[in-house]
């Protein structure tokens, strides 16, 4: 089999992974990785004399779909000539070539395995043809390479991360937490001004990052805090006596996080991320606020704000009111 020329070469290290459509031809760098059997067509394109290397299988069926047989031996040269004439007529057309009856009758050439080659292909009345190009003029691959090359190659990026967002808390004992149903309200510790579009996301080991919602797809880093706890504080018991205090463990105080939404951020802009950075990124925002006990989703509810006040509607809740909430800081499941 000859080998491919060095433009044919060129365009296949070029092609995208899913090749590019030509017209009604598809063109693609296929790996043979097993010999083939072909069959090969002469055809003239100009003054050149140019062979066409037909998968022997495509033939195959081609044949025996549209006259019976596939055997040479028994079929006329004249319906042999139209019914290949016919088969590559897509590649014909598009190339210029030209077949003629004066020409040797198709001959049977295996293909070398383990080769990358520039493969056309296409289809006709449902048949498939898979074609290899050998001995055509530069030319013709230089018409192609203009189409080719403009093109510019995809990207492989990683995939944006995506990280929940949250704009506070509410604060509620577990004897709360046991009468808690749909309708109650729960009164939001923001973390920052909602209205302004301040809120806070969880990012990793801790971290977490107040920011600020510039637009829907730009985002402001205002702070970034190494401790979530900081932003959980609440009054301490001045008591200065200790042994006088006494707990009741269902006034024990539970922090459910408010989250509104996700926002995905670029792994590049996370690598690199500083505060007052402006950053590129794409907020989802639900009509249902989601709240958050130990990482675990107990309710829906309906955003709702009052001037600086807000609160939490319930409409969904989950929690069954003969569970034992865990007692411990509160952690987002991101």
């Amino acid at each position: 089999m000859p080998k491919m020329l060095p433009e044919e070469s060129e365009i296949a290290r070029l092609l995208p992974s899913e090749g590019i459509a030509l017209g009604p031809l598809h063109v693609c760098a296929r790996q043979w990785t097993d010999a083939q059997e072909g069959i090969v067509f002469s055809v003239m394109l100009g003054t050149i004399r140019c062979e066409i290397w037909l998968l022997e299988s495509d033939w195959q069926a081609w044949c025996e779909g549209m006259i019976g047989s596939s055997a040479p031996e028994f079929i006329d040269t004249g319906l042999l000539f139209g019914i290949a004439e016919w088969g590559l007529s897509p590649l014909i057309a598009a190339s210029g070539a030209e077949m003629r009856r004066s020409m040797s009758r198709p001959i049977r050439c295996s293909l070398l395995p383990d080769q990358i080659a520039l493969t056309f292909s296409w289809q006709v009345e449902h048949y498939q043809f898979h074609t290899l190009l050998f001995n055509w003029p530069t030319t013709y691959f230089q018409t192609i390479a203009k189409q080719v090359l403009p093109r510019v190659r995809p990207v492989r990026l990683l995939p944006p991360i995506t990280f929940a967002c949250y704009v506070g808390w509410c604060l509620v004992s577990l004897s709360e937490l046991r009468n808690i149903s749909v309708g109650i309200g729960l009164r939001i510790q923001a973390f920052g001004d909602l209205r302004g579009g301040e809120c806070v996301l969880l990012l990793s080991a801790g971290i977490v990052a107040r920011v600020c919602m510039a637009s829907e797809e730009h985002m402001k880093i205002n702070e970034l805090v190494q401790d979530v706890e900081s932003l959980l504080q609440e009054e301490r018991d001045n008591t200065d006596c200790l042994q006088s205090l006494t707990v009741d463990v269902n006034e024990l105080p539970q922090k459910l996080l408010v989250e509104v939404g996700q926002v995905d951020i670029s792994l590049g802009a996370l690598r690199s991320l500083s505060e007052g950075d402006l950053l590129p990124a794409e907020a989802q925002f639900s009509s249902e606020v989601k709240l958050r006990l130990n990482g675990r989703v107990i309710g829906l509810g309906e955003l709702i704000g009052c001037g600086d006040s807000f609160l939490v509607r319930i409409s969904h809740w989950y929690l069954n009111s003969a569970e034992q909430p865990q007692i411990q800081e509160d952690t987002v499941n991101t």
